[in-house]
This record gives structure tokens, sequence and C-alpha cells, in this order.
């Protein structure tokens, strides 16, 4: 550690040096780039020693299982995450649908360590952002706390809670397996309504109710098939119409 806090030092003391050679043509942009290369190489320097890496033991078993518990794969993705109000990339992570936790991987150690969700504010993986909401937060979805997909953002938003369960199949070469679910959440005037249908799509823009039927129907959409795509191109359609 005290090898670590030395390097830091002369890392950090080598930007400075930098900054104030160029102090006259600098300006504020080079000095916030200077700042960061310096955390981006800190933070390579501490490895498993920083703030991030340190937590419980992420253990999960699938045996006899048919699939996987985490979300669009089994495989360590790159992602980002902001953790105790720090702000993370690159970091090999995967999300377990089933625990609702996120792990990351120390690859020196080859240790997996399961983070506090309680300091994880946002994580972005495999393109999805997925937000915090924790139980004080204010009018909570019917789900519960957890980890939302924001997938429409605006003054208007649109989040899933995706979840996977074991169940048992019909045929026995698949009796178990990981089945996924999505509930989705419209959040209007502060306050988040489960949309699970067009009916209950259509009633939470009743005020425009009319336009929003037609726009539907001349799109073609189809909620039964893809809910994901119909609910995001409605209520971007709706908030236009509220501009």
């Amino acid at each position: 550690m005290k090898q670590h806090f030395t390097c830091l030092v002369c890392l950090l003391y080598a930007f400075s040096f930098q900054v104030n050679a160029q102090s006259n043509a600098a300006d504020s942009a080079f000095y916030s780039q200077s700042v960061q290369q310096a955390v981006g190489l800190y933070m390579k320097v501490l490895g498993e020693s920083s703030n991030l890496y340190n937590g419980a033991e992420y253990i999960y078993s699938s045996h006899g299982v048919k699939g996987h518990p985490f979300f669009a794969t089994n495989q360590l993705q790159k992602g980002t995450v902001e953790y105790n109000g720090t702000k993370y990339p690159d970091v090999p992570m995967l999300y377990d649908l089933v625990q609702d936790k996120l792990f990351i991987t120390d690859t020196a150690m080859n240790f997996n360590i399961q983070l506090n969700s309680e300091r994880i504010r946002y994580f972005v993986l495999n393109g999805h952002t997925f937000m915090s909401l924790q139980a004080d937060s204010i009018n909570m979805p019917s789900t519960g706390p957890g980890f939302y997909d924001l997938i429409y953002d605006g003054k208007l938003k649109v989040l899933v809670k995706r979840t996977k369960r074991v169940e048992r199949a019909f045929k026995a070469e698949d009796s178990v397996h990981y089945v996924q679910y999505s509930d989705f959440f419209i959040r209007k005037n502060n306050v988040y309504s489960q949309v699970d249908g067009k009916k209950s799509l259509f009633s939470l823009f009743k005020d425009e109710k009319d336009k929003v039927r037609k726009y539907f129907r001349k799109n073609k959409l189809n909620f039964r098939k893809d809910p994901e795509n119909a609910i995001i191109l409605t209520t971007d359609y709706y908030a236009q119409l509220k501009n």
C-alpha cells in the first residue's frame, strides 16, 4: 500500500508540473483532462485496493438449471458504475436478475465481488442504463426497490424492472430453466404507473387518448409482440403533443 501511495504522489506531482509548465496557454479543459488522466492511472495502480473493489464475495450456482441468471449474457462485459459518488468506467461486470445484484470481478485475484446496492446510483451495461431506486425514493414503483432499466428519458420516463425466475417447463428435457420477465412503468407527474397493456397505456394518456390511439394504429404497434417499442414510441409521441 505504501508503494501505491508513493506512486500516486509521483503521478499527481507529474501532472501538476505539466499543468504549471503550460499555465499560460492551458485552460480549464486542459486541467480537467490532466486530472482525469491522473485518476485513471491512479485506479490502475491501486487496482483491487480501490474503494470499488471492496465487498462480499459473490457466489451463484446454476446446477441443473438451463440458461443463466444474468442480463443479456453470462460473459463478463465492461461497463460503467457510479459507486459511492465516484464514476468507474471499463469495469468487468455482470448483473444477476434473480438476486437483483451487480457484481464485478477482480481479475488479479480471480475473485467475484458483490457491490453494495445502496451505494450504487446507476450502472451502464450492454448499452442499458440501470437506475437504483431505493426504499426511500418518492413514489416507488409497485415492484419495490431495486435496479430499473431506463429505456426512455425525458419529461416522461419509461423504466423496466427486469427479473428472472427459475421455473419448471412442460418438456422433461428442459425441466428447470430461467425465465425472464419485464414490468414496465411510466413516470408521469412524479408518479410511477405500471403499464401492462394497451388499455393501461391509453388510460395514462387519456387527455390525448384519441390522438394516441390513432398514432398507435397508424404505426402498427403491437404491445403483445413488442411492448418495449410500443411503449417507447407512444410515450415519445405523447411527450411531443405536450410540448
